[in-house]
């Protein structure tokens, strides 16, 4: 039977490729259709990629 792991999310920015986990010099923004978007502390942007991977 397998263990579950607790995950840590790994975030990507796709235009600059800033990377650093999740809740960690990421910035958010507000953007009214949509809800609070996270943001690039680099470039601003929001593409941002998200990937989960186990914690050691």
């Amino acid at each position: 039977m397998a263990r579950n792991q607790p995950e840590t999310a790994q975030l990507q920015c796709l235009q600059c490729g800033f990377e650093a986990p999740a809740g960690e010099d990421w910035e958010r923004v507000d953007h009214p259709p949509l809800g609070t978007l996270t943001q690039c502390p680099e470039c601003g942007s929001t593409n941002i990629h998200s990937r989960f991977e186990p914690e050691a």
